[in-house]
């Protein structure tokens, strides 16, 4: 909202390089807001607008931009604005712009960091790429059993200014072991002479920094948390995840599983700067293995051309049976895809998936063909069109196809992902289009068994 209500004064102030006058304007900003006013200024101007942002806040507005705006204020930026801008970056984010640029500027920029810093950075970046190691700071408060309150209230407040977060306390023995995890709110209510393990319950839930960063978001949509501790495989703890950095792993897997069901290799970019050649790499691959699986469609239709030839009017159906065949194949493995990514379906599943899906294939299957008698008789009988003699035989074959067809439909888009989980692929590569194809070339088979059975 202040985007659009703002920008061109914030234009103007800039034209005219009116910078205290500009830094008051946006002191009070939400930096998330500040962060799309860069966004949407002119090339030119982003650079001076961020370098005119107020020191306290320039290195939270950079963490809120895209890669592609980062590197290129990054490009633009003297040694020294690069140097304490990396210095007053979170560790995560840091660790997050470290990671996506190229391995010469991250060596560069590398040599810009304290001592500290550079043993913090090259600590995260050891962890795979997308582990939640990556997405932890090591920026926590923790406390010992033996203190008081009192004590325990002491150090939050003296530690707490450098924290990413201090809406959880940690409770860690002499060795960091973790032991608890509790909110500031039982500090604040407890008695100053109570001790801290008289507060503890020992029900904390952590991770571990080597396991995939899609298990955050699970664990936290499980447990609804807004913080994770992160711990090493003897429960060392490490550092925390908060919220805001699993919301953006979300979004990216989301993304990433929508492109692939639309037949269509994750972008790993914003769409708008994905180049021509990136957006041919990432679609001409998929849509050449649909178009070989395509041909199989018309290998089956030459062999079965003589029945074509001798009931001519089965030609008119065969986009009608095809789409509603590929059309439940897709439901099915669209739901089947999403079910499993909030867990809600895994592995073990698969047979009670399968019994589910093969009798609602059925009843889908037995109401599509009710609908296709009804049409072929109706317009026989109302002169809309003559299919012939044979008109009761031909809707017959329509509707037992439709039943066949949309029953193996939405089997095989239930089971695709199944297979793929099984042998450690992403089930979002079963995309729609892919059961669609599959589901074409079987479907031609048994409209045209089918029309062979009850025709001849």
């Amino acid at each position: 909202m202040i985007k659009e209500l703002l920008q061109p004064e914030i234009e103007e102030l800039l034209k005219a390089q009116r910078w205290e006058e500009l830094r008051e304007v946006i002191d009070e900003w939400p930096v998330a807001e500040i962060a799309d006013v860069l966004v949407a200024l002119a090339a030119s101007d982003r650079v001076i607008f961020f370098r005119v942002l107020p020191r306290h806040i320039s290195a939270e507005v950079f963490s809120y931009l895209e890669a592609d705006y980062q590197n290129a204020l990054l490009d633009e930026m003297t040694t020294e604005e690069t140097r304490h801008l990396l210095a007053n970056l979170r560790p995560d984010d840091r660790t997050t712009l470290l990671g996506e640029l190229p391995g010469q500027v991250t060596q560069r920029l590398l040599n810009y960091l304290s001592p500290q810093d550079l043993k913090e950075a090259r600590q995260l970046l050891g962890y795979p790429e997308e582990s939640i190691g990556r997405l932890m700071t090591p920026d926590y408060v923790a406390v010992r059993p033996s203190w008081t309150v009192e004590e325990a209230l002491q150090h939050i407040r003296k530690m707490g200014k450098s924290s990413e977060t201090i809406n959880v306390i940690y409770v860690t023995d002499t060795a960091w072991h973790l032991l608890d995890a509790l909110d500031l709110q039982t500090f604040i209510l407890a008695r100053p002479d109570a001790t801290v393990e008289d507060l503890m319950d020992l029900t904390v839930i952590s991770i571990e920094a080597s396991v995939d960063r899609e298990e955050a978001v699970t664990m936290m949509q499980k447990y609804d948390k807004v913080v994770l501790p992160v711990v090493d495989s003897d429960g060392v703890l490490l550092g925390i995840v908060t919220v805001d950095d699993v919301l953006d792993v979300a979004e990216e897997e989301a993304t990433e599983d929508f492109q692939k069901m639309g037949g269509v290799s994750a972008l790993d970019k914003p769409y708008l700067s994905a180049d021509i050649w990136t957006m041919f790499k990432k679609r001409g691959g998929w849509l050449a293995v649909l178009f070989l699986g395509q041909m199989l469609t018309a290998s089956a239709m030459e062999t079965f051309e003589s029945q074509l030839e001798t009931v001519i009017v089965l030609a008119i159906f065969i986009p009608l049976i095809i789409s509603s065949g590929g059309n439940s194949g897709s439901q099915a493995t669209s739901l089947i895809i999403r079910a499993m990514a909030v867990g809600e379906v895994t592995i073990r599943d698969w047979w009670t998936v399968m019994r589910r899906e093969a009798i609602t294939g059925v009843i889908l299957g037995v109401f599509l063909a009710v609908i296709g008698i009804l049409r072929i008789i109706g317009w026989q009988w109302l002169g809309w069109y003559d299919y012939g003699g044979d008109y009761v035989l031909i809707a017959l074959t329509v509707s037992v196809a439709l039943v066949g067809v949309v029953s193996w439909g939405s089997l095989a888009g239930s089971m695709l992902p199944f297979v793929l989980r099984r042998f450690g692929f992403d089930p979002a590569t079963s995309s729609a289009p892919f059961v669609a194809t599959l589901v074409d070339v079987t479907g031609l088979l048994i409209y045209f068994g089918a029309a062979a059975l009850i025709l001849t």
